[in-house]
């Protein structure tokens, strides 16, 4: 006797066999890491999430109740770019830092969006600044380290 498939239901074992075959020969082709994420500007390191797309950048992060010290998110960006930053659905103050090829563009601090209310719009302060990287963390963090414009950063894991 064979199996039968009722009509109008996918075959889930044909669904999801690509996906798991898709993800053994990303493992088996390096697409996973176990080194953490990092970037250094001067004797400041933080352990960062990756994100590297759209999707990614657009939550960013947004929704958190906290921002561990030592820790943030880099935005990589595939070529000098220019979005603003917001803090709409975040609840921590983040200090921010712009770069370009592994140089600091500028530092500012950002505070949350109230709920119902405009957020205003974070960006370098020279308008014909670019960057190509973009890294968040805890209120405070670059500027109490004296983090400024023309540093050298470092990342590693990205």
């Amino acid at each position: 006797m064979t199996a039968r498939r009722r009509p109008g239901r996918p075959c889930t074992a044909r669904l999801v066999a690509p996906a798991l075959l898709a993800a053994v020969i990303a493992v088996l082709a390096g697409g996973c890491s176990s080194e953490p994420a990092s970037v250094s500007v001067g004797d400041l390191t933080l352990q960062v999430e990756v994100a590297d797309n759209g999707p990614e950048r657009s939550v960013g992060l947004s929704g958190r109740t906290e921002v561990p010290a030592g820790t943030g998110m880099a935005f990589v960006f595939d070529s000098p770019t220019r979005p603003s930053f917001w803090m709409q659905d975040t609840v921590v103050p983040l200090s921010i830092v712009w770069v370009l090829d592994g140089v600091v563009v500028d530092v500012a601090e950002m505070q949350p969006c109230p709920p119902g209310t405009a957020c205003p719009r974070y960006e370098p302060s020279d308008p014909d600044a670019r960057f190509d990287l973009a890294v968040e963390a805890p209120g405070g963090t670059f500027t109490d380290a004296g983090v400024q414009p023309g540093d050298a950063v470092v990342t590693a894991g990205f």
